[in-house]
Protein backbone atom coordinates (compact mmCIF):
# COMPACT_ATOMS: atom_id res chain seq x y z
CA UNK A 1 0.00 0.00 0.00
CA UNK A 2 2.54 2.52 1.41
CA UNK A 3 5.81 1.38 -0.85
CA UNK A 4 7.89 4.71 0.32
CA UNK A 5 7.75 6.03 3.63
CA UNK A 6 8.98 9.32 5.16
CA UNK A 7 9.38 9.43 9.14
CA UNK A 8 10.91 12.86 10.85
CA UNK A 9 12.49 12.34 14.04
CA UNK A 10 13.53 14.71 16.61
CA UNK A 11 14.96 11.71 19.11
CA UNK A 12 11.39 12.04 20.85
CA UNK A 13 9.15 9.24 20.45
CA UNK A 14 11.74 7.26 17.94
CA UNK A 15 11.01 3.81 18.99
CA UNK A 16 7.37 4.36 18.63
CA UNK A 17 7.53 6.06 15.44
CA UNK A 18 9.55 2.98 14.00
CA UNK A 19 7.25 0.57 15.40
CA UNK A 20 4.27 1.99 13.92
CA UNK A 21 6.09 2.33 10.21
CA UNK A 22 7.02 -1.29 10.64
CA UNK A 23 3.25 -2.29 10.83
CA UNK A 24 2.89 -0.36 8.40
CA UNK A 25 5.37 -1.95 6.13
CA UNK A 26 4.66 -5.46 7.20
CA UNK A 27 6.73 -7.68 5.66
CA UNK A 28 6.18 -5.96 2.25
CA UNK A 29 8.95 -4.28 0.07
CA UNK A 30 9.32 -0.74 1.37
CA UNK A 31 11.47 2.28 1.60
CA UNK A 32 11.82 3.95 4.66
CA UNK A 33 13.42 7.65 4.57
CA UNK A 34 14.20 9.19 7.98
CA UNK A 35 14.22 12.32 8.48
CA UNK A 36 16.62 14.90 10.88
CA UNK A 37 15.91 18.77 11.03
CA UNK A 38 18.18 20.48 12.16
CA UNK A 39 16.45 24.00 13.22
CA UNK A 40 18.87 26.59 12.66
CA UNK A 41 16.14 29.69 13.47
CA UNK A 42 18.11 30.68 16.73
CA UNK A 43 17.18 34.40 18.46
CA UNK A 44 18.05 37.36 16.52
CA UNK A 45 20.62 38.73 19.39
CA UNK A 46 22.30 35.11 19.34
CA UNK A 47 26.17 35.83 18.86
CA UNK A 48 27.67 34.29 15.59
CA UNK A 49 29.85 31.84 17.31
CA UNK A 50 27.49 30.93 19.54
CA UNK A 51 24.98 30.31 16.50
CA UNK A 52 27.64 28.31 14.54
CA UNK A 53 28.05 25.77 18.04
CA UNK A 54 24.29 25.56 18.75
CA UNK A 55 23.71 24.06 14.82
CA UNK A 56 26.72 21.89 15.12
CA UNK A 57 25.83 20.35 18.22
CA UNK A 58 22.20 19.70 17.00
CA UNK A 59 23.67 18.31 13.96
CA UNK A 60 25.54 16.31 15.83
CA UNK A 61 22.59 15.00 17.73
CA UNK A 62 20.86 14.59 14.57
CA UNK A 63 23.39 11.86 13.00
CA UNK A 64 23.24 9.92 16.22
CA UNK A 65 19.15 9.78 16.25
CA UNK A 66 19.27 9.07 12.50
CA UNK A 67 21.74 6.12 13.72
CA UNK A 68 19.68 5.00 16.38
CA UNK A 69 16.69 4.93 14.28
CA UNK A 70 18.72 2.06 11.77
CA UNK A 71 19.54 0.05 14.36
CA UNK A 72 15.43 0.08 15.93
CA UNK A 73 14.66 -1.29 11.91
CA UNK A 74 16.72 -3.73 12.44
CA UNK A 75 17.52 -4.01 8.55
CA UNK A 76 19.12 -7.50 9.18
CA UNK A 77 15.91 -8.41 10.32
CA UNK A 78 14.00 -6.79 7.90
CA UNK A 79 15.69 -7.21 4.48
CA UNK A 80 12.57 -5.86 2.77
CA UNK A 81 13.56 -2.35 3.82
CA UNK A 82 15.92 -0.21 2.16
CA UNK A 83 16.39 2.97 4.78
CA UNK A 84 18.18 6.38 3.60
CA UNK A 85 18.88 8.98 6.33
CA UNK A 86 18.56 12.45 5.73
CA UNK A 87 19.92 15.53 7.95
CA UNK A 88 19.09 18.77 6.53
CA UNK A 89 18.60 22.03 8.37
CA UNK A 90 16.33 24.69 8.20
CA UNK A 91 12.41 25.20 9.84
CA UNK A 92 10.81 21.53 10.56
CA UNK A 93 7.67 21.62 8.93
CA UNK A 94 8.90 23.66 5.87
CA UNK A 95 11.79 20.77 5.48
CA UNK A 96 9.65 18.10 6.21
CA UNK A 97 6.93 19.07 3.22
CA UNK A 98 9.80 19.74 0.92
CA UNK A 99 11.76 16.47 1.45
CA UNK A 100 8.19 14.74 1.10
CA UNK A 101 7.55 16.39 -2.36
CA UNK A 102 10.92 15.90 -3.52
CA UNK A 103 11.43 12.58 -2.34
CA UNK A 104 7.59 11.88 -3.80
CA UNK A 105 6.80 10.01 -0.41
CA UNK A 106 3.31 8.54 0.24
CA UNK A 107 2.93 8.91 3.76
CA UNK A 108 4.72 10.43 6.44
CA UNK A 109 4.63 8.65 9.53
CA UNK A 110 4.75 11.87 12.67
CA UNK A 111 4.69 12.19 16.31
CA UNK A 112 1.86 14.67 17.99
CA UNK A 113 4.78 14.82 21.27
CA UNK A 114 3.60 18.15 22.41
CA UNK A 115 1.38 19.37 25.72
CA UNK A 116 -1.47 21.34 24.94
CA UNK A 117 0.26 24.16 26.67
CA UNK A 118 3.04 23.87 24.02
CA UNK A 119 0.86 23.83 21.07
CA UNK A 120 -0.80 26.90 22.18
CA UNK A 121 2.15 28.86 23.01
CA UNK A 122 4.58 27.38 20.49
CA UNK A 123 2.78 26.30 17.62
CA UNK A 124 2.99 22.55 16.42
CA UNK A 125 5.60 21.00 13.47
CA UNK A 126 3.18 18.25 12.94
CA UNK A 127 -0.17 20.74 12.35
CA UNK A 128 1.66 22.57 9.90
CA UNK A 129 3.07 19.52 7.99
CA UNK A 130 -0.18 18.27 8.28
CA UNK A 131 -1.57 21.66 6.38
CA UNK A 132 1.05 21.42 3.85
CA UNK A 133 1.90 17.72 2.72
CA UNK A 134 1.75 16.44 -0.08
CA UNK A 135 0.78 12.82 1.12
CA UNK A 136 -0.71 11.01 3.56
CA UNK A 137 0.21 11.85 6.91
CA UNK A 138 0.09 9.03 9.98
CA UNK A 139 -0.29 11.07 13.06
CA UNK A 140 0.76 9.19 16.39
CA UNK A 141 -0.33 9.95 19.50
CA UNK A 142 2.98 10.08 21.26
CA UNK A 143 3.43 10.81 25.10
CA UNK A 144 5.62 12.90 26.86
CA UNK A 145 6.74 9.79 29.25
CA UNK A 146 9.12 8.24 26.71
CA UNK A 147 12.11 10.16 25.86
CA UNK A 148 14.74 8.46 23.86
CA UNK A 149 18.01 9.55 26.03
Amino acid sequence: MYNKILVPTMGKYMKQLVDHTLKFVDGRNAEIIVLYVVDDDVPFLTPTLLKKDMIKELALKGGYFLDKSEKLIDLESNPNISLRKILKKGKPNEVIVDVAREEEVEMIVLGSGKNILDKHILGSVSEKVIHHAPCNIFLIRTLNKEFTE
